[in-house]
């Protein structure tokens, strides 16, 4: 307590802002009365709490990264021992500073810190909570008897953002206009270090944000390139569809054609060779010839039933296997005179659809060749699956010859070729799109031995 030291008389605060401090107000110089002296050791005693006051908030200032917390601590504490205050408050308004914290902040008579405003006793609260609704109105205030209030408004460009109050025991007289103005000072720094801190608090909820948002960019990003690709392969495999059942179609037309017009011409023909056969005698050389016709045109007919049965597996062959629909070309063939026999080797799997269809029409084609063009009696189609892929093997026992087809199939692929062998290269044309390989070597059997290997696991 200050008994026994003369205050100057506290001089009415200007309207405008904090009160002013002229060199008066801090020597208490005024006069050359006799209790010069005595003025002068109050006016020192004052101005030295007053700068230990500043050096307190000042050192929490600096402090920056300890946050707002500690700022505000000092504040109030400074507050009340520079005014031997029972409770100080410092209090943001309701809509102030809405990120800044802490919001409220009280001191007791027995120096305990709270941030709990029912605390702060009714009579006390009912005041600050009163004149903090003036608002921008809000200038430094000094009431009250036996316990005198102080309140000094925490401004931010021209607007009131809080207030800095305190409540002390004794005359009102005990403050002054120096005490205003530290107490001024003290709510000002606190509220710009508040509003820094709002500030950050911003621009760190926007950063978290645009962070989220990046995140949730690049994973939008990520999708849409998923869904592009499962797109482009959507239509990747719709073109295919639309060509495989172009190609089917195309198929079915042939097989019909071969059908009902070929296959009709060839057999209206070989009845008319067989009518004029009975007709001419035995040992004639016309019947010698009448004999080759028939047999050209029965071996016709047989060819053109293997390769209408080949163009029609693709529609008959959709719900098989490569092994299933390997296993019709032991039917289709057996009235060729050719024995054609089925292996399969390794555990079979599933394959693509477009992969077993290109299979079975090699295979088809190696046996329609075996049968047309090898003078075979028998051929072994084998098919193994391995772990690095597949392996379809067609072998004869004909007089075909290696070497031979190598070359077809060379001239073929460099456009030499006359067409007459156009099944050799599609047999190549189907393994390159497979990225597979081709090989044609002599079989134990003594004939032609022809070789696909086709990448791709098949053991998972």
């Amino acid at each position: 307590m200050r008994t026994g030291l003369k205050p100057v008389p506290l001089s009415p605060p200007p309207k405008d802002g904090p009160p002013s401090v002229d060199i008066a107000d801090l020597t208490g110089i005024r006069s050359s009365k006799p209790s010069f002296y005595a003025e002068y050791r109050y006016a020192a005693e004052h101005l030295n709490r007053s700068m230990a006051s500043l050096e307190t908030i000042s050192s929490a200032l600096v402090a920056t990264g300890r946050g707002t917390g500690d700022l505000c601590r000092a504040v109030v504490t400074a507050t009340a021992e520079h005014l031997s205050a029972t409770w100080v408050v410092l209090a943001l308004a309701d809509r102030a500073l809405p990120e800044a914290q802490p919001r409220f902040l009280g001191r007791d008579p027995a120096g305990r810190l709270f941030e709990d405003r029912d605390r702060l006793p009714e009579r006390e609260s009912d005041r600050l909570w009163q004149l903090l609704r003036h608002g921008d109105q809000l200038r430094p205030v000094v009431e009250g008897g036996d316990q005198i209030a102080v309140l000094v408004p925490m401004v931010l460009d021209d607007h009131v953002q809080g207030a800095l109050a305190a409540w002390i025991n004794g005359g009102r007289e005990l403050v002054d206009r120096t005490d205003l103005a530290v107490l001024s000072v003290l709510a000002n720094q606190t509220v710009v270090s508040l509003r820094a801190a709002d500030l950050l608090s911003h621009s760190e909820a926007l950063r978290r944000r645009t962070e989220r948002l990046y995140r949730e960019a690049a994973r939008q990003t990520a999708e849409l390139a998923r869904g592009n690709r499962e797109l482009r392969e959507a239509q990747d495999n719709l073109l295919a569809a639309k060509q495989q059942r172009a190609i089917d179609e195309e198929r079915r037309w042939l097989a019909r054609e071969l059908h009902d017009r070929v296959a009709q011409h060839v057999l209206s023909a070989g009845m008319a060779v067989e009518w004029c056969r009975s007709e001419v005698p035995a040992d004639s050389p016309v019947r010698a010839q009448l004999d080759r016709a028939k047999q050209l045109s029965q071996t016709a007919v047989e060819q053109l039933r293997s390769a209408i049965g080949a163009l029609s597996a693709g529609e008959e062959d959709a719900d098989r296997d490569l092994p299933g629909m390997l296993m019709r070309l032991e039917q289709l063939h057996s009235g060729a005179g050719v024995d054609v026999k089925v292996r399969v080797e390794g555990r079979p799997a599933a394959l693509p659809t477009a992969v077993e269809g290109s299979l079975f029409r090699i295979a088809s084609e190696c046996v329609f060749n075996t049968v047309v063009h090898a003078d075979a009696s028998r051929a072994i189609v084998r098919l193994v699956y391995r772990p690095d892929g597949v392996r379809l093997t067609v072998s004869d026992d004909g007089k075909g010859s290696p070497e031979v087809l190598r070359r077809v199939v060379r001239q073929q692929t460099d456009g030499a070729g006359d067409g007459y062998h156009r099944g050799l290269a599609n047999i190549a044309n189907r393994v390159a799109e497979l990225g597979g390989v081709l090989r044609f070597s002599r079989a134990r059997m003594g004939g032609v031995r022809v070789q696909v290997d086709v990448p791709g696991r098949t053991d998972e």
